[in-house]
């Protein structure tokens, strides 16, 4: 057996063992590159599932459906994206009274622990290091243990910022 035929039997494999997991009425498959009888049965029951000719074999029509279903159930099911929106202080350092694209997400973060802890008043979200904004940093850079701040968004307030709304 060549290494294409069996690395193409192990995605075949790995496509029902993801439909079984799934809850589809599928039988467990182990990925081990030989298309046996429990293979075969695994893929009459999905061609039965999907009213395809029930014959065991992957031929195109199967292999695109098994291959869309895995593929819609893995990315229906994948944990989300982080998202990384404090880069650098070169890039996202912003003074009191400045805009900035890292003071968007300061603010959401802001406002969701405003939600749970009292000394964050009145945080919109402008994009603006305002003067709601500037005091809630201070608020809780000092509340953290950091030295006094003048409110601008520097790497050491981020952290503090994020480390309590992760917190929440």
């Amino acid at each position: 057996m060549n290494e294409e035929h069996e690395f193409n039997i192990r995605q075949i494999q790995r496509a029902l063992r993801i439909l079984h997991k799934s809850g589809e009425d599928i039988p467990v498959v182990f990925e081990d590159g030989i298309f046996g009888e429990e293979t075969e049965k695994a893929v009459l029951a999905f061609q039965k599932l999907n009213n395809l000719t029930q014959n065991g074999i992957v031929d195109y029509d199967t292999w695109v459906l098994l291959m869309e279903n895995a593929n819609r159930y893995i990315m229906e099911n994948a944990e989300p994206f982080p998202i990384f929106p404090y880069v650098s202080d070169e890039e996202n350092s912003v003074l009191p009274e400045e805009e900035g694209k890292a003071i968007w997400f300061l603010q959401a973060m802001l406002i969701a622990i405003a939600e749970k802890y009292s000394g964050i008043n009145g945080v919109e979200l402008n994009g603006k290091n305002d003067g709601p904004t500037k005091n809630a940093v201070k608020y809780i850079h000092e509340k953290s243990g950091g030295e006094k701040t003048d409110g601008s968004l520097t790497k050491k307030t981020w952290n503090s910022v994020a480390r309590l709304f992760n917190a929440i």
